[in-house]
């Protein structure tokens, strides 16, 4: 007689079965489960980062918009001014090749905090720690103008030892209209330590 199974034997089987199924299932749900909290962690991260980076250029335009306004106000009401230095204004007339040490600035530039009011005259660098402070996001921004030349005293396009920018390229050489260019260096501090520089170039 062919031998068959009793049904007892049968339902062991079956049991075993099932057990074998039920991990597969369990570990491929922990691995998709892993999968989707590190997809989570890495999306916030760059989420984090982007803010981050978008805040700190919206501190660093407006504080390259106070430097502008004040060389743009000096240049029409006392342009003389611009040809020697202002530490309070964080102005050198004479071009540093490079202002910025590591992320601090080199010992000597006259740099100062950007005023978190609505003021465009600067703060000391020596201020505290809360009138540091540009917006509630806790961005503080300390700038430095210079402006493109070698040395300071008055300038003129044709002997100026400076770096000038060409107005009316279609004309002659001789005809030509020639304009100071300024250099301004932002140093950005924001939140977790983090420190960026910016630096705009203006005629």
């Amino acid at each position: 007689m062919p031998a068959t199974l009793s049904p007892r034997s049968n339902q062991q089987t079956q049991r075993g079965l099932v057990l074998l199924i039920s991990l597969i299932v369990l570990v491929v749900m922990t691995l998709a489960a892993i999968a989707l909290v590190r997809s989570m962690i890495s999306s916030n991260l760059i989420a984090n980062n982007l803010a981050l980076r978008q805040g700190t250029t919206a501190a660093a335009d407006l504080a390259l918009e106070k430097a502008r306004l004040w060389l743009v106000s000096t240049s029409f009401t006392s342009p003389n001014d611009l040809n020697a230095a202002s530490n309070v204004n964080g102005y050198s007339p004479i071009n540093t090749p490079n202002p910025i040490d590591g992320n601090n600035w080199r010992n000597g530039i006259a740099w100062v905090w950007a005023d978190p009011k609505a003021s465009t005259t600067p703060l000391a660098n020596s201020i505290t720690s809360d009138e540091q402070l540009l917006n509630a996001n806790g961005y503080k921004v300390a700038y430095f103008i210079q402006r493109n030349c070698a040395s300071d005293g008055k300038k003129t396009p044709n002997q100026s030892g400076c770096d000038l920018q060409r107005m009316t390229p279609a004309e002659a050489e001789g005809n030509s209209n020639y304009q100071m260019t300024y250099k301004i260096t932002v140093r950005v501090v924001g939140p977790k330590d983090t420190v960026s520089f910016y630096q705009s170039t203006l005629f």
